[in-house]
């Protein structure tokens, strides 16, 4: 494709595709300054449209994001056909300096537009038996309805153990967390675990805010994985926060879809941009179609907050409350 028609593409607002198709001119791939511009040109032009789908900027910084690459594109192209004209197109290429990025990361690895999303599902064989097989299959086959699915990689893992649950964010590294299981703290078996571990306490004076964190959670799989584990929100947050803050790993969102959630996903909500939770139970077949509708709508570019109300709409159809699914953005509930 020669420059003029790269030129074309820009003002037909097709950007993802000119820069693609400068990184193939010789002038740019045969130049190593050239070659590093325009790999921070994609990198840029990955995470705005990312970020966009998500959630993170709103439309309007997108699409200054979008006016300032297609700038500094048309600067770089304007150089290389200044240069072809002074020297006929035989000399060898010039690196032709671009303006700097916009809010550069230093050593940002170079975004590949791929929105991965981890689900983790526990169903101990000791508490009510839930659809996850179900739930994921119908998550998986909305993704699949993706124009480009491969950018979607869903990984699948059952019966998760506590530290299972920390491994996998930290090997999966996901753009978007989903649990699907039990989180229903008024549950017997909650309770009866609840009042062992305030049994063996010396100090009965805690706070009663505290006590109230300490019953909200969510049910996975002992080390053994044979009985129930009920992990509480002290520990969710402080595995999401180690997971953030100390790792580095891009959380962008979590759902909890899980009966009782409200609380997890306010506490996690201080540290990843959007979490999902409920507040109170909520049927199978619901939370299956709220699942099938979110993730629909990741798949056909929503942000998050769109997703949601898709998925939302899908759950109404089970007599499931409008306020049944819940959305904490940076620990406020977001009002529909």
């Amino acid at each position: 494709m020669t420059i003029p028609q790269i030129k074309d593409l820009l003002r037909n607002a097709k950007l993802g595709r000119a820069i693609n198709a400068t990184a193939e001119l010789p002038a740019v791939a045969n130049d190593t300054d050239n070659s590093t511009t325009i790999t921070i040109f994609q990198s840029r032009y990955n995470t705005n449209k990312k970020n966009k789908m998500i959630g993170i900027i709103d439309d309007d910084d997108f699409r200054k994001e979008e006016a300032q690459l297609t700038h500094s594109l048309l600067g770089l192209l304007s150089g290389l056909s200044d240069q072809a004209t002074t020297t006929g197109g035989s000399a060898e290429p010039v690196a032709i300096p671009a303006p700097p990025p916009a809010n550069p990361v230093p050593d940002a690895a170079v975004d590949d537009g791929i929105t991965k999303i981890l689900f983790l599902a526990s169903n101990p064989s000791d508490t009510a038996k839930l659809q996850l097989t179900t739930e994921h299959s119908r998550v998986s086959a909305r993704l699949q309805e993706a124009l480009e699915p491969e950018k979607f990689p869903l990984k699948f893992r059952q019966a998760v153990t506590p530290s299972e649950f920390a491994e996998y964010l930290f090997l999966e590294k996901p753009d978007i967390v989903h649990f699907s299981g039990h989180g229903d703290r008024k549950a017997p078996e909650v309770q009866s675990m609840i009042q062992e571990s305030r049994a063996g306490r010396k100090d009965t004076t805690a706070k009663s805010a505290a006590k109230q964190e300490e019953e909200s959670g969510i049910f996975l799989l002992d080390e053994d994985k044979r009985h129930a584990h009920f992990v509480n929100t002290t520990f969710l947050k402080r595995t999401f926060k180690s997971m953030v803050k100390r790792q580095n790993i891009p959380i962008k969102a979590v759902v909890f879809n899980a009966c009782h959630s409200s609380q997890q996903a306010e506490a996690i909500s201080q540290i990843v941009p959007y979490v999902v939770g409920t507040s109170w139970s909520v049927g199978d077949k619901a939370a299956t179609a709220f699942a099938s509708g979110f993730y629909f709508g990741i798949a056909q570019g929503m942000d998050i907050e769109g997703a949601v109300d898709f998925g939302i709409n899908q759950a109404l159809a089970f007599n499931e409350p409008e306020d049944r699914f819940l959305l904490y953005k940076n620990g406020v509930k977001v009002e529909w």
